[in-house]
């Protein structure tokens, strides 16, 4: 085998086989999701034919799980064998998507059967995501954790760009219902990688006391709300995704309405951001390591912020150049801040409390998301579409604060 090349953070992961597996096994997935992202909405638009209201409840249905069992299935993971998990949760959004197109053919595909599937997977989403978090610390030592966070990163950054061109090239060819049918087959695949882990404490499952599910939940927020390194960074990560989803909800309209973009150069400058997520995911090891990982966190925050207002065309200078840049350089700090954050967090909490304390972070999230695209929205039909991306910037801006008075800048994070 030739020696792999690029950054030695990168080669140095050859050396950890179980993450490899587990790499590999996201890798798969990940391409597989990028085609579905674009597939199901697409199926409920023309094979369904779907009114505007019921794209809008699908849509909410990817959020709504996320919000009603983080919490929940942050204490299961902290008491049950992680491999098992992720294998039953890759199977089991395989057998949902898997029936799609096997109820198409048979012509029992309807939106209520289309809210469900979508409901399910994502419900399964949540704890695979979460234990998935959850191991990289048991796979890896402390050291790597950067480097893993980071290539694992990189491939979603890259099944996102490469997926949605699979997606729109098989929607094209084979249809919606089928193209569905691929991202069953990728977690297939995925879950049968993920057979191969070896590492004991990702087979056994762990004893966590008497306590049942709900005393695992409050010995899980007790945890976060007396470490102020943890408090400080949910904080920040709640006001993050909030100031993300006014954006997001502002974005295109901001572009075609008053900018009057069209629609292929808003998806060209939609590629710049998942471009500068590879990017970011390569160098936010390397600016952990120069700066440490709060300070690489909080300078995110800050050049995510410029480059939101950079997305108003504020100069009048070549719109469209502006745009780009703020596109891919939100990309790029997007990346170096969701690595970041990830990473501190694993490296402050004790691995039996890691899914609890990922799950209230996830909680909060996606709480706040929906509240913020609803501010966009409302904001934007009265104050301009533009203006509410300034009002994004200045959110995103003060989510530095709790990580300033919670001084994470000097807790690099030392395992506890």
């Amino acid at each position: 085998m030739s020696e792999l090349t690029g950054p030695r953070w990168l080669a140095a992961l050859r050396g950890y086989p179980d993450f490899r597996r587990l790499w590999g096994a996201h890798l798969v997935s990940a391409l597989g999701t990028g085609v579905t992202v674009l597939a199901i909405p697409l199926l409920a638009a023309v094979v369904l034919h779907a009114s505007p209201l019921e794209v809008g409840i699908l849509t909410a249905l990817n959020a709504v799980p996320h919000v009603l069992f983080s919490l929940v299935a942050g204490a299961l993971i902290d008491r049950s064998p992680q491999r098992a998990v992720l294998v039953l949760t890759d199977f089991g959004r395989a057998i949902c998507l898997g029936a799609v197109p096997v109820l198409g053919l048979l012509d029992l595909l309807s939106m209520p059967v289309l809210y469900g599937v979508v409901f399910v997977v994502q419900a399964q989403t949540v704890v695979n995501d979460l234990a998935s978090a959850s191991m990289v610390p048991r796979v890896l030592p402390p050291a790597m954790l950067g480097a893993g966070n980071s290539a694992i990163s990189v491939n979603g950054s890259v099944a996102g760009i490469a997926g949605s061109g699979l997606g729109g090239g098989l929607v094209q060819l084979v249809g919606a219902t089928v193209a569905v049918a691929v991202d069953a087959v990728s977690y297939v695949c995925s879950g049968v990688l993920l057979l191969f882990l070896r590492s004991p404490e990702l087979v056994a499952a762990r004893v966590t006391g008497r306590r049942g599910i709900i005393g695992d939940i409050r010995s899980g927020l007790a945890y976060v709300l007396k470490d102020r390194v943890l408090v400080a960074l949910c904080l920040s990560s709640g006001i993050g995704a909030f100031a993300v989803a006014v954006r997001d909800s502002s974005l295109v309209l901001a572009l075609v309405r008053e900018l009057h973009f069209s629609a292929g150069l808003v998806g060209l400058l939609a590629m710049l951001a998942g471009l500068g997520g590879v990017v970011g995911g390569l160098l936010a090891n390397w600016a952990a390591t120069r700066f440490g990982f709060g300070r690489s966190v909080m300078v995110a925050i800050l050049t995510t912020a410029a480059a939101i207002a950079l997305l108003t065309a504020p100069f009048g200078v070549v719109p469209a150049v502006l745009v780009g840049i703020g596109q891919f350089v939100g990309g790029v700090s997007g990346a170096v801040y969701g690595i970041g954050q990830l990473t501190m967090r694993q490296l402050v909490t004790p691995p039996d409390l890691l899914g609890r304390v990922n799950a209230v972070r996830r909680f909060l999230v996606f709480a706040l998301f929906p509240v913020g695209g609803l501010v966009g929205g409302l904001g934007g039909a009265r104050l301009g579409s533009r203006s509410m991306l300034l009002v994004a910037a200045a959110v995103m801006a003060i989510s530095v604060l709790p990580l300033i008075r919670g001084n994470v800048a000097s807790a690099e994070g030392h395992p506890r």
